[in-house]
């Protein structure tokens, strides 16, 4: 547990800071952190890498670097974690989604990591021009610096047997420039490095991508979720589709003004809801000029009770989510109280 710092007029207790910790900065021989077994095999593809004037608030982005290590925040509490470098494959589990917004005029970069539906800014672990390791938190950390990074185009990066325009990043720290570096190998915690310390050759170089679904993997999805069900009908017709967080999926429910409309049987009912909020999100998808259309879509089940009709949705963790389209309301597909007979992405 982080080590509470005492804050004049606030509680004295570790459990309930308000503006701030000190965190424990984390030794350089810790171990890497553990992969989360449940999701071993991580089959989402990386888009090609998108120009920063090409992306939008709405978008969510992976973070590369040239080793093919995506950006990961490793949680130590519900309010922060440390940043590391980690390859998808093992640690895709701890990947965060970005939303990223660049100033053209002063080539600043500013970026978040979506965790929990809320957005998580980047901190360093003090102010030391010496260099110092960087963490993720949701709060306001008063402490400790908030990084607003620059870029830099340096070279070219190879991602699906393609080249591409890469970029470096750095940030201030006092009126140092600082890198933003990790050591080489499967993983790596974040850490500022001076500028000047940096050669060329171990320079961190990224790009910034989308997260793609093959057809197929949307199928193992729907089959490791219901693994005792037998669909009497399923239909896929597109061969990849973009990975959406919790946020988006619930930014583009209140896009559709579905809050507005009440439950009328047969007139307006739950199929009429799913289908609304499916078409929807491929009007947003067409309109925001997607390479590929958002992993959404409906699922028709029963229970002793009757029957009923939502959504799916696909996320960056490759996780098959629920989302009630009559209230908004986001939970694991798993959890869902239907049994399925229809899905249709």
């Amino acid at each position: 547990m982080p080590i509470h710092k005492l804050v004049p007029g606030q509680p004295d207790d570790a459990n309930s800071p308000l503006v701030g910790q000190i965190l424990p900065r984390p030794e350089p021989v810790e171990p890497p952190p553990e992969p989360d077994t449940t999701a071993p095999d991580f089959t989402a593809e990386l888009t090609r890498a998108l120009g920063l004037k090409q992306i939008k608030a709405t978008d969510r982005m992976v973070l590369r670097d040239q080793h093919g290590r995506v950006l990961c925040v490793h949680a130590k509490s519900d309010d922060w974690g440390w940043v590391y470098l980690g390859e998808p494959e093992r640690y895709g589990a701890e990947l965060v989604p970005l939303v990223v917004h660049l100033d053209p005029t002063s080539q600043n970069l500013s970026m978040s990591a979506e965790k929990k539906m809320v957005g998580w800014s980047f901190f360093a672990d003090g102010n030391s021009t010496a260099g110092d390791y960087v963490f993720a938190g949701f709060k306001v950390w008063t402490d400790y610096p908030r990084l607003r990074f620059r870029i830099k185009r340096s070279g070219t990066t190879i991602v699906n047997h393609r080249q591409m325009f890469a970029f470096t990043l750095s940030c201030e720290i006092g009126s140092t420039r600082m890198a933003v570096q990790a050591p080489a190998g499967k993983w790596g915690w974040v850490k500022l490095v001076p500028e000047s310390d940096v050669s060329d050759d171990d320079q961190l170089r990224f790009s910034l991508h989308k997260l793609s679904i093959p057809l197929v993997r949307v199928r193992e999805l729907i089959k490791a979720t219901w693994p005792n069900t037998t669909l009497t009908y399923q239909t896929s017709v597109d061969s990849y589709y973009e990975a959406i967080s919790a946020q988006q999926a619930r930014g583009i429910w209140v896009e559709s003004g579905l809050k507005y409309f009440k439950y009328k049987p047969e007139v307006f009912d739950c199929d009429d809801f799913a289908l609304a909020y499916k078409s929807k999100a491929a009007k947003t998808a067409y309109l925001e000029n997607n390479l590929y259309p958002y992993s959404v879509g409906i699922v028709f089940g029963q229970n002793a009770k009757g029957a009923h009709a939502a959504n799916l949705f696909i996320d960056q963790w490759l996780r098959l989510q629920l989302l009630e389209p009559q209230t908004g309301a986001v939970q694991r597909a798993s959890e869902w109280a239907y049994t399925p007979y229809h899905i249709m992405f």
